[in-house]
C-alpha cells in the first residue's frame, strides 16, 4: 500500500511538473517574442525561468532547498558559476541563486521538447561535445555575454555523475576565465541525488537540497597557472561536497 501511494504520488508531481513547465514555456515564449525591442540580453526569459525552476522544486514531495553563502557572490562585475552535477534536478535547484546568469550547457538538452525550446528563447547557450568549431562559436558567445554583465554557468564535469563523486574537470570553462578575466565562482550542491537518483523517476520524500557558494577564485592568463586554478576550485569543490555529504 505504500508503494502504491508512493507511486501515486510521484506521478501527480510528474504531471504537475509537465503542466508547469508547459506553462511557464509559454510565458518565456511571450518574452522572446518582444526582447528585441524591450530585453534584447533576455533577462525577463531568465527570471521566469528561475521562477519555473524554483516552483519545481517546491513540487517535489517534502524538498527543502537552502542557499549558503549569498555574501560571498561579488556584486559589481558578472562571473562564471562552476557547480558540481549530480542530478537532472541541478538545473532547477540552482536557479534559487539570485541574479542573471546563462547556463552553457550540452546541445542535447536543447533538443528536448518544450524545455530545450525554454532553454533556447532564454539566450542559454549550447555546447557540441566533439565539435571544435562549434564550441569556438559557445566560447565567442559566453564572452559576448559576460561583455554584457550577465554571469556564465558552467558544469566543468560536462555531465553528471555516475558514481557521486566528483568527476575530472574539463578545461573549456577555465579558458573562457582565463581570456575574459572574470573571476570562478564555484558552487557546491548536494541533496538533488538523493531526491532524483540517476536513473529513476520517483522522487524521494522530505530530501534537503543544499546549495554552497564558495569563495570567488582569480581567473588567472598564464597556462601554468590556469592549470593550478582548475586545481583549486576542484579541491575546494571535493572537499565542500564531502562537508554537505556528512551534513545531510
Amino acid at each position: 500500500m505504500k508503494e502504491f501511494l508512493l507511486g501515486a504520488v510521484a506521478v501527480i508531481a510528474w504531471i504537475g511538473i509537465s503542466l508547469s513547465t508547459f506553462f511557464w514555456t509559454l510565458l518565456i515564449l511571450a518574452a522572446y517574442m518582444v526582447h528585441p525591442l524591450v530585453d534584447p540580453q533576455r533577462r525577463i526569459a531568465h527570471r521566469l525561468a528561475s521562477c519555473w525552476g524554483r516552483m519545481l522544486l517546491r513540487m517535489a514531495p517534502g524538498c527543502r532547498v537552502e542557499v549558503v553563502g549569498r555574501e560571498k557572490l561579488p556584486a559589481s562585475r558578472p562571473v562564471i558559476f562552476m557547480a558540481n552535477h549530480q542530478s537532472y534536478v541541478d538545473v532547477p535547484s540552482l536557479f534559487f541563486l539570485p541574479g542573471q546568469f546563462k547556463w552553457m550547457a550540452d546541445d542535447g538538452l536543447f533538443r528536448i521538447p518544450v524545455f530545450g525550446w525554454a532553454m533556447w528563447m532564454a539566450g542559454y547557450i549550447p555546447v557540441r561535445r566533439g565539435d571544435a568549431r562549434e564550441g569556438v562559436r559557445s566560447l565567442l558567445r559566453a564572452k559576448q555575454v559576460l561583455a554584457e554583465g550577465i554571469s556564465i554557468f558552467i558544469f566543468p564535469e560536462g555531465t553528471r555523475s555516475r558514481t557521486g563523486v566528483l568527476g575530472r574537470f574539463q578545461t573549456g570553462g577555465f579558458r573562457l576565465a582565463a581570456q575574459t578575466g572574470a573571476p570562478i565562482v564555484p558552487v557546491v550542491i548536494t541533496g538533488t541525488r538523493q531526491l532524483l537518483p540517476r536513473g529513476a523517476w520517483a522522487f524521494r520524500w522530505g530530501v534537503r537540497v543544499r546549495i554552497r557558494i564558495l569563495s570567488a577564485v582569480p581567473s588567472s592568463h598564464d597556462r601554468k597557472d590556469r592549470r593550478a586554478v582548475m586545481g583549486q576550485v576542484r579541491a575546494q569543490m571535493r572537499e565542500a561536497y564531502r562537508d554537505g555529504l556528512r551534513s545531510c
